[in-house]
């Protein structure tokens, strides 16, 4: 039974077991899902709801702190499990949705960006070598699984122009930092939202950022690592 049948199965089956008269708000419930069942494969349901859930990780780690072994699959915190090893019918039938930690991640970056950066950033420039130019500094929130982050550039008329500075704010470890970075975060993560800044130091020296970012993180109470 592939994974569209399954959810299809699970309500023709329930349908049965209420017998031939049921409540008619009953009746055009299960008419409801009977006529959506075929259109929800396990793809389907990953992509409307896992993927914009605080549980949801592209891939995971393997061990407890082990940062070398990395399981590509897609991964659920709230079950521990990798989805691949669940079933359509029981993500589908999943009550643990919450976007609540990712919300206050986002706000978090936004306030830090209109209370801390801008502020600080108003008078600065940064070069841009493509282009040859000085501009005004500007920053682009983004937000993925279990984290924000704060790009520094600047705009142009087709896009946001990166300057080499990127923080995150994390409220978890996920992949994708390396083995080195990881245990330095999980240190972080100890005490909260931990911020952590890539940059190479030659940029973080040439913009002279460090002190900014020592202060928004003392005024936030978060541990700071540096990449």
């Amino acid at each position: 039974m592939n994974s569209k049948n399954e959810i299809l199965f699970a309500v023709r089956e329930a349908k049965g077991i209420l017998g031939a008269d049921p409540d008619f708000r009953v009746k055009d419930a299960f008419a409801i899902f009977e006529g959506i069942a075929p259109f929800l494969d396990k793809e389907k349901i990953i992509e409307m709801k896992c993927e914009c859930c605080d549980n949801y990780a592209s891939s995971s780690f393997t061990l407890s702190n082990d940062f070398w072994i990395v399981d590509k699959s897609e991964y659920c915190h709230s079950k521990e499990a990798s989805l691949k090893n669940l079933t359509a019918l029981k993500l589908a039938s999943c009550t643990q949705y919450t976007r609540k930690s990712q919300e206050d991640l986002e706000n978090l970056g936004n306030a830090i960006i209109e209370e801390d950066l801008k502020p600080a950033f108003r008078e600065r420039k940064l070069y841009d070598r493509i282009l040859f130019a000085n501009y005004n500094v500007d920053f682009w929130l983004k937000s993925g699984p279990g984290k924000v982050s704060i790009e520094f550039g600047h705009k142009t008329n087709e896009r946001f122009a990166c300057s080499g500075i990127e923080l995150y704010l994390l409220k978890r470890l996920d992949p994708g930092f390396g083995e080195q970075a990881s245990r330095k975060i999980t240190e972080a993560l100890k005490n909260g939202v931990a911020l952590v800044v890539k940059a190479s130091p030659g940029t973080r020296k040439q913009q002279d950022i460090d002190y900014v970012l020592e202060w928004i993180a003392e005024k936030r109470k978060m541990d700071i690592v540096y990449l």
